[in-house]
């Protein structure tokens, strides 16, 4: 075993420092070595695992360590395949180091003893740092089996360096370094996260909770709100690829990677934050906070209102830290707004949050542009949902009837389709609205006015609260000239506001997903039982000569001539 002196002579180590630890290897100053090889004189694989065999064989063979070390960093571009082989063999060699005892240090230690656990724990750490490095490698196939190498030794770091008196440990320093590496590197190829997440963060409980940690810390670390948007972004898409989040109907906290759980474990009055799924989703719930902080690009805000509702929320252990991120999204107008929509009323029902707003924004969310947006299914359903309760005030329901009718007089077929059953719907839940599609004069006076400057229609467009528009003072007459609509399916279904209203309500679903294109579909697919009548004369000339016009002195004669 090398003794203090030599260390410090051959290594350049400060033992009698209070700290114990050593320089770390740099690329300029290297710990000299017998068989230490540069790159010069490149090593091969024989001579890396002549290296590593001597350090399994005798402790007085740890200098090698910093030889591998040097090789890993040296070669990594100019020979990246012996590079990866002294990766792996200092992999298998920290590894057996942990499974002997060797880097923890324990109280019956001499002082040489612990220098040298010390020693060996900065190398690890050097270790660790360079495997990080190499996730933001242009090749794939080096990030793979570095994430790997890296995944292995939080494995059995986890297993043999268990502090005495923890049941329960596992090594989120060294995972905490993996987490900023996968978040702030810019190579690493985005299969290789999906993978990482799939495999290792969302299949175990531990690294899971270990994620999160780590996440947070990075994101806590910049206070000041600096972080690079591509951090950011990086940050909350890692976030969005876990599916196995913990929720208030998850079993209890048993599949574990790293952690190795004791046989019989001590009673303790309390158990550790580990097994407690509270504080699984406590900490995702302030994981979560840390990012939603932040101002989000458009693009992310949409994603992360997506998946609100069905991953994030029920996650949480108060949602309620959620009404700020989406009343702000719901005022922010246009998509997010409709995206935002669902968590906001979830909140508002489940949580008894007051929004005092809400139909008021809802109402000023149905513009033209919500017939052209590919959420439109999506804001229909919920729109639905929103105007189910009886108990809402006809006045309310009669605006948005009016408004819904006067944005179909511009809508495509696709979305009219939609509305008129919306319509009908509305009418049989709310009978006190009925009186629009039968708008007739209550006196002979009004009748006279009618008959003389025409009908006035009461209902102001302009009018941003849905109470004080005036629609149950109108009528529907937008759905009545729909019925005159050049689709005929268009047309047809219009028709269904004239007829009795002998059909309980309408599944909307049958309805949502019509377009351009399934209509378009449609009528392609349609079998013709008559074949339409065709012209059997090519006319030869649309336009005429006019009588006594000279010819020549109209150029629309030549131009459309098919002579």
């Amino acid at each position: 075993m090398p003794s203090t002196a030599a260390l410090s002579k051959k290594r350049k180590l400060s033992a009698a420092s209070k700290d114990s630890k050593s320089k770390k290897v740099t690329k300029k100053s290297k710990a000299p070595s017998s068989k230490a090889i540069t790159k010069k004189t490149p090593a091969s694989q024989e001579d890396i695992l002549e290296l590593e065999d001597a350090i399994v064989e005798s402790p007085k063979h740890y200098n090698n360590i910093v030889t591998l070390l040097g090789h890993f960093a040296d070669l990594l571009d100019v020979h990246p395949q012996l590079a990866i082989t002294a990766a792996v063999s200092l992999c298998r060699t920290f590894c057996r180091l942990m499974a002997k005892g060797r880097l923890i240090r324990s109280k019956e230690d001499s002082e040489e003893e612990a220098v040298i656990v010390a020693w060996l724990k900065d190398r690890y750490k050097d270790y660790v740092v360079e495997l990080c490095r190499c996730l933001d490698h242009e090749e794939g196939a080096i990030q793979n089996t570095a994430m790997t190498l890296l995944m292995r030794l939080v494995k059995d770091e986890g297993l043999h360096q268990k502090p005495e008196g923890d049941d329960y440990y596992f090594p989120n320093g060294t995972f905490g370094k993996i987490v900023q590496a996968v978040v702030s590197v810019k190579n690493l190829d985005e299969e290789a996260k999906a993978e990482w997440v799939e495999k290792y963060v969302d299949a175990y409980d531990d690294v899971r909770f270990s994620f999160f940690l780590g996440m947070k810390h990075f994101l806590d670390d910049r206070t000041d709100q600096t972080i690079p948007p591509e951090l950011l972004e990086n940050a909350v898409n890692l976030l969005l690829q876990l599916k196995n989040l913990p929720t208030a109907d998850t079993e209890e906290i048993e599949t574990f990677y790293a952690v190795s759980p004791p046989s019989k474990p001590s009673r303790k009055s309390k158990p550790p934050a580990l097994l407690l799924l509270s504080a699984h989703r406590k900490l995702v719930q302030e994981t979560w906070c840390s990012i939603l902080r932040y101002p989000l690009p458009q693009a992310l805000c949409k994603s992360v209102l997506i998946a609100a509702e069905r991953r994030i929320v029920p996650s949480f252990i108060k949602p309620q830290l959620l009404m700020d991120f989406l009343t702000a999204c719901y005022d922010h107008g246009g998509t997010i707004s409709l995206l935002a929509l669902n968590g906001l009323f979830h909140l508002i029902s489940t949580k008894n949050l007051d929004y005092p707003n809400f139909f008021t924004k809802l109402y000023a969310l149905l513009d033209r542009n919500v017939f052209h947006v590919k959420y439109r299914s999506r804001f229909f359903r919920l729109l639905d949902t929103f105007l189910a309760s009886t108990h809402l005030p006809a006045t309310l329901v009669a605006s948005f009837i009016k408004r819904m009718s006067r944005l179909c007089l511009a809508a495509p077929p696709g979305a009219i389709v939609v509305v008129v059953p919306f319509v009908y719907n509305l009418f049989k839940r709310h009978r006190a609205t009925t009186y629009m599609m039968h708008r007739i004069p209550v006196d002979a006076e009004e009748a006279a006015e009618w008959a003389e400057t025409g009908y006035q229609d009461p209902f102001d467009a302009e009018e941003t609260d849905p109470l004080q528009t005036g629609a149950i003072e109108s009528c529907v007459w937008e759905l009545e000239t729909l019925m005159s609509h050049w689709h005929p399916n268009v047309a047809t279904l219009c028709r269904i506001i004239k007829e009795q209203f002998t059909k309980e309500r309408y599944q909307l679903e049958d309805f949502l997903d019509h377009s351009y294109g399934s209509m378009f579909d449609t009528e392609v697919n349609r079998e013709l039982k008559k074949a339409p009548v065709v012209e059997p004369d090519v006319p030869k000339k649309i336009f005429e000569r006019l009588e006594g016009e000279v010819e020549g002195q109209n150029p629309l004669l030549d131009l459309w001539s098919f002579q």
